[in-house]
């Protein structure tokens, strides 16, 4: 595995952020607030039942499985030496 690739790439992370803003800033800027109450409607009924906490509580859970600590994984492929 070559250094470029070990841990995290800022510049990605730094432009997927900005597309995320970007998009953001322009739903706020070009759609009509009545509009955009209409639409996200039906969105704020479905978070208000009680299976919308189960999947978050569920996702959150497997967040904090997949990214606890974990122990090194030594990998390097030589044979065991029991000597």
């Amino acid at each position: 595995m070559s250094d470029e690739s070990k841990g995290t790439n800022y510049a990605r992370l730094a432009l997927g952020a900005g597309l995320l803003a970007a998009a953001a800033v322009s739903v706020a800027v070009f759609v009509p607030r009545r509009r955009l109450a209409f639409m996200t409607e039906p969105l704020a009924d479905l978070a208000k039942l009680p299976i919308a906490a189960a999947v978050t509580a569920w996702a959150m859970n497997l967040w904090h499985d997949v990214a606890a600590p974990q122990a090194p994984v030594f990998d390097d492929l030589r044979p065991f030496d029991e000597f």
